[in-house]
């Protein structure tokens, strides 16, 4: 029931999944909606269960209020057949903050992880950048940087098999000296830890690859997302706009059409379609507000992937014998200020 436009292209994106082989999927939510939206696709005879859940956490309402009062809501119950093993994980495009709240509450964080964090990832020059936290945790402390750090690194030994994987704080300058005290409190902390930490990158270092995981607070990471989606929608229209009023540019574009595909392709957010919660005792998947039914399928076929890779089981690993500093917040304590489905 989450997102833009749902949930019309969640049910056009389970049935496109399905399709792909990558059933079978439950929906929840508003059991007669769901329904129609089915029957309306002739959809009856694929493997999609529907499981009814009668609130739903709107993109606006304060997270952390809403995961406490709405314990009916789709996400809720949602959560709840992952923690009853009746699916693999939960991919939802709805209010990024209830999520975490929503994920906290019902299934609980694995040992040493006090907030959950988003894993996006970004394409570089070179190898992907896996960037933590994307929007979960608007204010962090130093140990949460550092337990996003460990997180970030074994969720790229996972995704994309490095072996020890190059992890970077992102500040304002490359200095020790430079950002704030948060920053350089975990920095201190990072230099005694096991991880290959390189120190500081700035923003111009993301798209350049300099390092496989980059740490941030939520707020920050957020901006660095909307403004990476808005720059390549930005080039893509200006050279459309180039190669219809100069020939030249257009034989240019026929030329390169492959590569312009292969970029365009790495450049959409569509492809990846959801960004696991790290630090979660289950599989919990965020997709973007705006996913149309493409990235609807690509974000159920990455939650599987996520649930085959044992992604929990390594995190859990990963944080316990590191012995990674917690501050052990509880769970209704989470200051959670996240509102937005993005």
């Amino acid at each position: 029931m989450g997102g833009d436009r749902a949930p019309g292209v969640v049910v056009e994106g389970a049935i496109a999944a399905c399709a792909a082989g990558d059933g079978p999927i439950v929906l929840v939510g508003d059991e007669a909606v769901i329904r129609a939206g089915l029957d309306e696709h002739g959809a009856g005879d694929l493997p999609i269960e529907i499981v009814h859940a009668p609130e739903v956490i709107a993109m606006g309402e304060h997270p952390g209020r809403a995961a406490r009062t709405k314990r009916d809501s789709s996400m809720h119950v949602g959560f709840r057949l992952v923690r009853e093993r009746r699916a693999c994980g939960f991919v939802s495009a709805g209010n990024s903050g209830a999520m975490m709240a929503v994920g906290v509450l019902t299934l609980r964080r694995v040992p040493r992880c006090d907030r959950p964090a988003i894993a996006g990832v970004l394409p570089t020059r070179g190898a992907p950048t896996v960037l933590v936290d994307m929007g979960a945790n608007v204010e962090c402390r130093a140990v949460h940087l550092v337990q996003f750090a460990l997180m970030g690194a074994a969720y790229s030994q996972v995704r994309f098999g490095h072996e020890r994987p190059s992890v970077a704080l992102l500040s304002n300058g490359a200095e020790p000296t430079k950002g704030t005290e948060t920053l350089r409190e975990a920095h201190r902390l990072l230099t005694t830890t096991d991880l290959r930490y390189l120190g500081y990158v700035e923003g111009r270092d993301l798209p350049l690859g300099k390092a496989d995981v980059v740490v941030t607070d939520g707020f920050v990471g957020n901006v660095v997302l909307k403004l990476s989606e808005g720059i390549a929608t930005a080039l893509a229209e200006k050279l459309r706009e180039r190669v219809q009023h100069d020939w030249r540019g257009a034989v240019g574009a026929w030329l390169l059409k492959r590569a312009l595909r292969s970029l365009r392709d790495e450049l959409d957010p569509g492809r990846v379609g959801a960004a696991p919660l790290l630090g979660l005792e289950g599989v919990g998947m965020v997709a973007h507000g705006g996913s149309d039914a493409r990235a609807v399928a690509s974000a159920i076929r990455s939650t599987r992937e996520c649930a085959r890779l044992r992604l929990v089981e390594r995190l859990r690993s990963v944080l316990e014998a590191s012995e990674a500093p917690a501050e052990g917040f509880a769970t209704a304590e989470l200051p959670i200020t996240r509102s937005d489905g993005d």
